[in-house]
């Protein structure tokens, strides 16, 4: 599912098929990396002994990105935006249960007369539990019922519950190791698992490869930090009834479609307070795809787009 953190333009106009595994498991790695930062670094505020609060806001331009499905080129640009919201209770030291919200929306400017979609939306609960065993260990596991469809209605046939499972280990104090499976009914690939590893190179320097948002990291102030990597997006979606036949494909009506993006570029974040912390980045998306797995249809981006983002997190 898409990241935990969110994104908005700094420039106007500025914002390969993968792997399988890679675009499955950035639920699975990303939550748990997130979980097991929190611990290692203890910098996370509580709004009391037994309770905090996490919130993220993200929206990004994407900037015309060319499209090939057979025989067809097609142009348009791209925005997104959505919110995560999620409250964590201790029931007893080192088990903590999650909930919270989640919304995302995804806007495509393509001509009708070309079969891919032109949004994406998608609402969930967000429910799960962190189990902390000892002090190396951290276990996760979290499940997103909603509803994830090519349109703006909620209607039962979009209703899916991808889930991600996983756990992290600290090696050392300087060595964070994850694993975990994501799993989603309407994927392509339903179960898919995945591995990463965030190692503390020095005082200063941090390698975090593990998706989402593998990158190089450089501490240039306490408040400061400056980074380059890439930031992958993921999820599967229901076409509305009429949308293949609106398109002249009458095989995507109520279609399955996996939407694939990856981005690569550099940014800095800025910890405005504990609890605040604003990035702004810029750089290229070299992946787009469109994969109608079950109708056998699919659309790659052949061109690379640059795109420009602030990130806003906050703990609470």
């Amino acid at each position: 599912m898409p990241p935990l953190y969110v994104k908005v333009p700094l420039a106007a106009a500025c914002r390969r098929r993968r792997a399988a595994w890679v675009s499955g498991i950035v639920g699975s790695l990303g939550l748990l990396a997130s979980a097991g930062a929190q611990v290692q670094e203890k910098e996370t505020t509580s709004l009391g002994n037994n309770l905090s609060f996490e919130t993220d806001f993200r929206f990004a331009i994407i900037d015309d990105s060319q499209f090939k499905e057979s025989s067809k080129l097609t142009v348009g640009n791209a925005y997104d935006l959505g919110s995560r919201d999620v409250l964590s209770l201790k029931v007893r030291e080192g088990f903590l249960l999650r909930f919270g919200v989640e919304w995302e929306r995804y806007n495509f400017s393509q001509p009708d007369p070309v079969p891919l979609p032109s949004k994406f939306q998608g609402s969930s609960l967000v429910l799960g539990t962190d189990l902390q065993l000892g002090d190396a260990w951290i276990m996760r596991l979290e499940i997103q019922p909603g509803f994830y469809s090519g349109g703006t209605e909620l209607r039962i046939r979009d209703f899916d519950i991808p889930m991600t499972i996983g756990a992290s280990y600290f090696w050392s104090a300087d060595l964070q190791l994850v694993a975990g499976i994501s799993i989603d009914p309407e994927r392509k690939y339903p179960v898919l698992p995945g591995a990463g590893f965030r190692y503390k190179i020095s005082t200063d320097w941090v390698l975090d490869a593990i998706l989402p948002t593998p990158r190089i990291e450089y501490s240039f102030s306490k408040s400061l930090l400056l980074y380059a990597g890439g930031d992958l997006h993921d999820g599967s979606y229901r076409m509305q009834g009429n949308f293949g036949s609106v398109h002249g494909e009458p095989s995507l009506n109520e279609a399955i479609v996996d939407y694939t993006q990856i981005r690569v570029g550099g940014g800095a974040s800025w910890k405005i307070r504990p609890e605040l912390t604003v990035e702004f980045e810029a750089g290229v998306v070299p992946v787009q795809e469109f994969d109608f797995h079950r109708a056998g249809i699919k659309a790659r981006s052949t061109e690379i787009p640059p795109y420009g983002g602030l990130v806003l997190k906050a703990a609470f």
